[in-house]
């Protein structure tokens, strides 16, 4: 993890802490005490949503607290304990059992029912803002623009490492048109147009977003619904952070949209992290507990959520793609696709 990873896990450590917790309430350890179990075995057993418990697995992974084999099936996906996660079985040898339950005890009631949308979050698969304000992330942002700005001040904040990034270490050299799809205030699509002077460049987003960006040269931004339909994509498509927060069912549906609107033989450049589920990265693992904690599991399969080479490859594909190199940067990953 570069620095800049490090301090993003110190300051949202608490999000590892709550759904280490919450296993602990629904007997996720205990359950693993003695033996190994599949994901849908250890869901049964707990009373939990096979879709949203795997991905809190996999978040708690990277801090050695399960260990995962992987399957193409993430269901059939076998779990263990760590010999760190021993230590948080009721009856094992050292448990901190009896410090969990005296700090459950001095926390105050709000801390309680807290708790208790967290336990319901595993149980039934919907987000948090689902459970406690009776609406999905984004609607519930686009009734509270005081948030809804704050959200936005904070993606722009986040991304400026990661476009500095892109900047530095990806080519766009052979590219002569490019379109960022969901582009936010076009920060990304803006610098590559500085530094290659010959490429036109198209900006989409929603309607309210694009009314704020500022006239570039080279630039035309156009307002849209990227889950309904796209307008003509002449060149090279980008999408930087976009799929994570999507399950597979919904990211397929925009990845199909861009392939409708580019032509053949074009490139979509697909900018996220690339998980690998065998190497422990904590800055991974907290994306994908956010990513549970406020848009939950819908769907049938994956996401939202980080996405490892091969469940992009097979995204991909789905939607009409061919993957055809991934090149990992400092703070992220370029996937590039082609429409064949």
């Amino acid at each position: 993890m570069i620095p800049y990873q490090q301090m993003f896990c110190l300051l949202d450590y608490r999000i590892v802490s709550h759904f280490t917790e919450t296993c602990i309430s629904l007997g996720v350890f205990d359950r693993l005490a003695t033996h190994s179990l599949s994901v849908s075995e250890l869901a049964e057993r707990t009373g939990t949503h096979q879709r949203s418990l795997h991905r809190c697995l996999r978040g708690l992974a990277h801090f050695d607290l399960f260990a995962l084999e992987p399957d193409a099936n993430p269901s059939r996906s076998m779990v263990s304990l760590t010999d760190v996660s021993q230590h948080l079985v009721l009856n094992s040898e050292f448990s901190l059992r009896p410090w969990h339950h005296f700090c459950q005890l001095a926390q105050s009631r709000k801390h309680e029912q807290r708790r208790t949308l967290w336990q319901e979050l595993l149980q039934t698969g919907k987000s948090i803002y689902q459970l406690g304000r009776d609406r999905l992330f984004y609607d519930y942002l686009q009734e509270h623009q005081d948030l809804a700005a704050a959200f936005d001040r904070a993606m722009e904040s986040m991304s400026q490492v990661e476009i500095r990034d892109i900047l530095q270490g990806f080519d766009f050299s052979q590219s002569q048109k490019i379109t960022e799809i969901a582009g936010g205030n076009g920060a990304l699509i803006t610098g590559i147009l500085q530094k290659y002077e010959g490429i036109q460049g198209q900006l989409f987003d929603v309607p309210d977003t694009i009314a704020r960006v500022s006239v570039q040269p080279r630039l035309q931004a156009i307002g849209v619904d990227m889950q309904v339909t796209l307008p003509d994509i002449p060149g090279d498509g980008i999408l930087k952070r976009i799929l994570h927060s999507y399950s597979d069912e919904q990211a397929r549906r925009i990845l199909s949209n861009v392939r409708q609107a580019m032509h053949p033989g074009n490139k979509l450049y697909i900018f996220e992290l690339i998980e690998d589920c065998q190497v422990r990265n904590p800055y991974i693992g907290i994306k994908n507990l956010q990513m549970l904690l406020v848009h939950g599991a819908p769907g049938e399969s994956g996401g939202p959520g980080e996405r490892t080479r091969d469940e992009f490859a097979s995204l991909l594909e789905s939607a009409g793609f061919e993957l055809i190199n991934i090149q990992p940067l400092s703070s992220i990953d370029a996937i590039v696709a082609v429409y064949p």
